[in-house]
């Protein structure tokens, strides 16, 4: 019979953290899942944890593939999944005894698309961090509406700490932008999108391991690129699943314009860079603004006159007041 559950976790130079992690499965108070790795090419000890933990899980199975980037390998763990859910673990982080099934009862009884719950921050050594970050919407209910849904996507870009339903997923075919980091970016915005339903469950089951330098995530000019280059790709995909409307063109461009604001931290060699993307994400932002509505089109128009009147460079300044 297939598993109620995949638990789907990239594998890439993760021997120091998936001990716990596989360890953190076998203790889960359900029981009807399977654990599908997929280690691209580790040149630690990996392969020997996921080896041993097989032997003593048989829910457990693993395959290796050369590196070709994560997105990659989590479209790869999605075509092996047998689950009616899907539930997303990095081989870092660490989850509470409670976890599936907390996020399995609350999406059957709920008959969500998508299940969530909150989560812990750790630093690199387990421990709690002394200021977690968290933005306060991801602990709210997610409004109706194309608006609403985009914003909650985009304020909760994270796959870990929800599930997803398999069929459902794979039938809107939402996949994993290769080449690129913050690959789970968009999937999350079109899963909300999407969605029927979204459940929350209440409590913080899942522990996210921030503090460690070798996280994609620590490296912010990188994930600043990533997040700006799929939102650009992600105006093209959204008039191509006729998702680009007036509430969504709204929420687009104040999440582009942010996205274009967060260079303003680096070097000018940076900058430079990625001038080609940010001049791309400008000039389709400035297009976008005829399919605002209302006091957006509004808002949104004045900016890029005194965009225009100022300079580029002054960019941040009046996102400030408009964004």
């Amino acid at each position: 019979m297939k598993p109620q559950i995949s638990v789907l976790i990239p594998v890439l130079n993760a021997e120091k953290y998936l001990p716990l992690c596989l360890s953190c499965l076998t203790k889960q108070t359900f029981a009807d899942f399977e654990i599908i790795c997929i280690d691209s090419a580790s040149t630690d000890g990996s392969l020997a944890v996921l080896a041993q933990a097989t032997k003593e899980d048989p829910r457990l199975h693993y395959v290796t593939q050369p590196n070709k980037g994560i997105a990659v390998a989590r479209n790869e763990l999605v075509k092996k999944a047998q689950g009616k859910y899907l539930a997303f673990v990095d081989a870092d982080d660490f989850i509470f005894p409670a976890y599936l099934e907390k996020l399995y009862h609350a999406a059957e009884t709920e008959q969500a698309e998508i299940s969530k719950c909150f989560f812990h921050e750790v630093e690199e050594n387990g421990f709690p961090r002394l200021q977690e970050h968290c933005h306060s919407s991801f602990y709210r209910l997610c409004a109706a509406g194309d608006g609403a849904r985009f914003r909650g996507g985009y304020e909760d870009s994270v796959l870990w700490g929800k599930l997803f339903l398999r069929e459902w997923f794979v039938n809107h075919q939402f996949e994993f932008w290769t080449g690129r980091v913050a690959e789970d970016f968009c999937v999350i915005i079109l899963a909300y999108l999407y969605a029927r339903k979204i459940v929350v469950v209440p409590e913080k089951l899942y522990c996210y391991r921030k503090g460690h330098s070798a996280a994609i995530t620590a490296n912010s000019y990188n994930m600043a690129v990533g997040a700006l280059l799929n939102l650009a790709d992600l105006k093209t995909d959204l008039i191509r699943r006729q998702k680009w409307n007036r509430q969504t063109a709204q929420e687009w461009m104040r999440a582009t314009v942010w996205g274009i604001c967060r260079f303003r931290k680096f070097s000018a060699e940076k900058r430079l860079e990625q001038q080609e993307l940010l001049l791309r994400a400008f000039k389709s932002a400035r297009e976008s603004v005829g399919q605002c509505g209302g006091i957006s089109y509004l808002r949104w128009s004045i900016f890029f006159v005194l965009v225009k009147i100022c300079g580029r460079k002054s960019v941040y300044f009046w996102s400030k007041i408009f964004r």
